[in-house]
């Protein structure tokens, strides 16, 4: 065989090993996206599977949160369940002004909840969420996470005009119990995932119902909108009573997320109070998520998780 034709030869094996790679690595890479879409598609197909195995909430294992903004956090139990808290919205109607600079946007999620009806709280038709439960009372369970909602009332005190949850745009309306509209219910969520309880107060009162103290004293995290709705010897008789591991603030005001004209506040100066005046262990955090387990917060006592100006853009 002459030199010219073994060059020819090696040249023609050469093509056809790049061409059977370059097939191996297209088909690879169109498998790789046909499996991705079908695991991003927005029906119920994930919940039949995890509806035919069992799940223990009780089970120790890493709970992740992704903040944003506002009240909403996503919550990712061990065996990959995801929550969503109280999705935010601006109020349609004209009466009050706009409080977020965007919208919430249109993440995939399991579960939607929203533990009352007022606008930054019930924004349940943003997310793609597979199951929607609007301020839930009682007990929910799938797979490795159990909710338990507790009806009780929202926050009533009048406060001032340029303040949000001022009360009803309606001066005709009863805000208080026991005659108040419905948008003054508040059902506080609790969430068992990852042997964690995890409670949503949303914009409860801050004397709950006494019946209720039974599922909140001793919780593990608890997510609490200070001194906004809250006043801060509110906020901090409530961590008194409750005695939670972990507090993480929320519902406060967080510069180009919220505008200047919804009266919200910021969440610093409670959080540098709560470390200067009660030496509490503050972590200051520099991302949008957290990642906690039981062996984590063992010995934890009011430890706080600050996510600051943090929060989740997409």
């Amino acid at each position: 065989m002459g030199l010219r034709t073994i060059i020819r030869a090696s040249k023609t094996m050469a093509s056809i090993v790049l061409f059977v790679l370059a097939s191996a690595l297209s088909a690879n890479a169109q498998k790789s996206v046909s499996s991705s879409s079908a695991s991003l598609a927005w029906n119920d197909n994930s919940l039949i599977k995890i509806q035919e195995r069992a799940g223990d909430a009780a089970r120790p294992g890493d709970v992740k949160f992704e903040f944003y903004g506002h009240d909403a956090f996503k919550i990712t139990s061990p065996a990959g369940l995801t929550i969503l808290t109280d999705p935010w919205r601006n109020d349609s109607t004209g009466l009050y002004p706009r409080w977020f600079l965007g919208q919430f946007p249109p993440i995939r999620v399991d579960i939607v909840l929203s533990t009352h009806a007022h606008f930054d709280h019930d924004a349940v038709e943003r997310p793609k969420g597979l199951i929607v439960l609007e301020r839930l009372v009682g007990q929910f369970k799938l797979g490795d996470i159990e909710i338990t909602g507790l009806a009780d009332k929202h926050k009533c005190e009048p406060t001032p005009a340029d303040k949000p949850d001022r009360g009803s745009a309606d001066p005709h309306e009863e805000t208080c119990p026991p005659n108040n509209v419905i948008g003054f219910d508040n059902a506080i969520q609790i969430i068992a995932t990852g042997g964690l309880r995890i409670a949503i107060w949303g914009d409860n009162r801050a004397v709950p119902d006494p019946f209720l103290d039974r599922y909140l004293k001793n919780v593990d995290v608890l997510i609490l909108p200070v001194d906004t709705i809250l006043t801060r010897p509110e906020a901090d008789a409530i961590i008194r009573k409750y005695d939670p591991k972990i507090v993480i603030p929320s519902h406060y005001f967080i510069p180009g997320f919220t505008t200047d004209v919804s009266g919200l506040d910021s969440a610093d100066g409670w959080v540098n109070d709560q470390e200067k005046t009660h030496h509490a262990d503050v972590r200051r955090l520099n991302r949008a998520d957290l990642t906690l387990n039981p062996a984590e917060l063992k010995g934890s006592h009011h430890r706080i998780y600050y996510f600051g100006n943090h929060f989740e853009k997409k």
